[in-house]
């Protein structure tokens, strides 16, 4: 019995863990060092055919406030040392 509780809990924590992790909200732990800098970030958004208004650091990853083709507000996150999207929220 104690056995299959003790599994369970592993099981259940692990769960939780993944979920975290795949949130698409946050970007793994990369050193600064290795980190593209803002205005790559800033290039690599316009490239994609945004109006960048403005770029922070949040939760490990750059994120982008910036008018969409359509017209639309949105936050994109950024992944520091590759430049690739992380996510997209529109921002309304």
């Amino acid at each position: 019995m104690k056995t299959i509780l003790l599994a369970a809990m592993v099981a259940s924590v692990a769960a939780v863990s993944g979920a975290q992790a795949d949130d698409g909200h946050r970007c793994p732990a990369v050193p600064v060092d290795r980190w593209m800098n803002e205005q790559q970030i800033r290039e690599r958004a316009t490239a994609l055919g945004l109006q960048v208004r403005k770029v922070k650091i949040d939760d490990g990853c750059y994120e982008v406030k910036a008018r969409n083709r359509d017209g639309r507000w949105q936050e994109i996150r950024f992944h520091p040392e590759t430049g690739e999207q992380v996510s997209v929220e529109d921002d309304d």
